[in-house]
């Protein structure tokens, strides 16, 4: 997807997207293709399922920086990092400028160890506007608290997990971020279910 149409489609429903300035970009490490994304379309403050993503801002936690600048604990090898968010258990997502900027994230309890995101940015944003979409579906079906009382229906489900391998083929295989995140759903509802 290209940036100005994930930028059409995300601020459609009045959510905002924080582009970051050119300046803040150089000497990062980044390809051409995710500055321009990054430049035109940014990216979301926060996204379902509870992820949170970099402003432009020169705030170390808020704003794009690379990991050993957050962390200066961390080797030099840790430079390929360049930090553009997190997940709701504080792990870092990243652009692994080494890798073509692959999208991963780093387990912060296991020395950042790497885990598949997205092949890219912009099947990273295909991702979020298939779990967003997958969120309001279910609550259009089954009521507003529907998704946070994990109260879907396989059909949505495997709506979801299709939208996803259309973004990303690469995510389902490699037990990545959002394979583990279904997974988890899934086992949420069973939860839920044997509650009642």
């Amino acid at each position: 997807m290209k940036p100005e149409e994930f930028k059409d489609i995300w601020t459609s429903e009045e959510d905002i997207l924080n582009p970051i300035n050119a300046n803040r970009l150089n000497g990062l490490g980044l390809s051409e293709t995710s500055i321009e994304f990054l430049k035109i379309a940014g990216l979301p403050r926060s996204a379902a399922p509870f992820l949170s993503f970099v402003t432009d801002s020169d705030d170390i936690y808020k704003g794009i920086k690379k990991l050993t600048n957050v962390y200066d604990f961390l080797e030099p090898k840790f430079d390929k990092y360049i930090v553009i968010g997190d997940c709701n258990d504080g792990d870092p997502i990243v652009i692994n400028t080494e890798k073509n900027d692959q999208i991963e994230h780093l387990d912060h309890e296991d020395y950042f160890s790497s885990r598949l995101f997205n092949s890219d940015i912009s099947s990273m944003t295909d991702c979020l506007i298939a779990y967003r979409n997958f969120v309001e579906r279910v609550q259009k079906e089954n009521g507003e608290n529907a998704f946070m009382n994990s109260n879907f229906s396989d059909e949505l489900f495997e709506k979801l997990k299709s939208d996803l391998n259309l973004a990303d083929s690469k995510i389902m295989e490699n037990n990545g971020f959002w394979a583990e995140q279904i997974e988890m759903d899934l086992e949420m509802r069973e939860d839920s279910r044997n509650e009642v």
